[in-house]
């Protein structure tokens, strides 16, 4: 093939060079990748406005040939952009972190579906990263009270920025390993505790994609454990002491997780338990409740 030059055919080398990678995860939308860095690069909203036998000034074609590398050797999606779209708002992202998943929609969803109808709503995102479901949840929710939980200081920075730059005063992000940051009052008094927390097992960190295995630091993405499970035990079994009786635990995890998450939580006294999937089965999130305090006999 001769040198794409026309928009077309610069779209059609960078989806093939993007399906041809080995680098990502099977699940991305190569095309709209390739148009949405094709828009940024050509500085328009709508690449549909331009036509595709536009023929766009060299360096543009260079710089967006050069975007389209990066990506099919790993880099992530929204180092390039530096930004993601998740659940209506646009977040700035910073490397050297956790990234956000569109998957986390699901969590987003279902934590402001059970949180919608309760005024003023204590909730609390552990091992928040940079505090993409912390802030989905703060802006949907804003008379909610939302804090966001993580040892890495430098993820939470980011979450701070995107709350100032959305104006979202309903939301902290605290430093800290799991639940310790959160104020002493809270114990007994939160409503919901979401968390996106790391479950890789050591020996299955090889397997991962190099937009995953080669971005991200390594405790973002297991805790070294032999079954990678010992920070979902604790954020199973410490949320017990948090959560106000009827108050609901939601956790994020793999698929192949779900049943042992379920017992984990069996364990820990909660009930009401399911497992919630989006159409792809690509997120999928355990939920259990809290039973309500049992009313005193007469």
């Amino acid at each position: 093939m001769s040198e794409p030059k026309t928009v077309d055919q610069l779209l059609t080398i960078a989806v093939r060079v993007l399906d041809d990678s080995t680098h990502l995860f099977d699940d991305h939308d190569h095309d709209d990748e390739a148009q949405e860095l094709l828009s940024m690069v050509l500085d328009t909203e709508d690449l549909d406005e331009v036509p595709d036998d536009f023929v766009p000034p060299k360096r543009d074609r260079e710089r967006f040939l050069a975007l389209v590398a990066r990506r099919a050797g790993g880099e992530p999606f929204p180092f390039l952009t530096g930004r993601i779209e998740i659940y209506g708002l646009t977040l700035k992202v910073r490397p050297g972190a956790f990234v956000p998943r569109p998957s986390s929609e699901l969590t987003i969803d279902r934590a402001v579906k059970k949180m919608k109808r309760k005024k003023g709503a204590a909730i609390v995102d552990v091992c928040a990263g940079q505090g993409p479901i912390a802030l989905c949840i703060a802006n949907e929710l804003p008379d909610a009270n939302v804090y966001g939980c993580d040892i890495d200081a430098g993820g939470l920075a980011q979450g701070r920025a995107n709350a100032r730059e959305l104006g979202l005063n309903n939301v902290k992000f605290l430093a800290g390993d799991m639940y310790a940051p959160l104020p002493a009052r809270l114990k007994g008094k939160v409503d919901l505790i979401v968390g996106h927390v790391p479950y890789v097992p050591m020996d299955e960190i090889d397997d991962l994609p190099a937009e995953v295995r080669e971005y991200e630091p390594l405790y973002t993405l297991s805790d070294e454990s032999e079954d990678g499970l010992t920070l979902m035990r604790r954020a199973v079994a410490e949320s017990v002491e948090w959560l106000t009786p009827g108050g609901w635990l939601m956790l994020e995890l793999a698929e192949d997780l779900s049943k042992k998450v379920l017992r984990m939580c069996k364990k820990a006294g909660f009930t009401d338990l399911v497992v919630r999937s989006d159409e792809d089965d690509l997120s999928v999130v355990v939920e259990g409740r809290l039973p309500k305090a049992r009313t005193p006999a007469r």
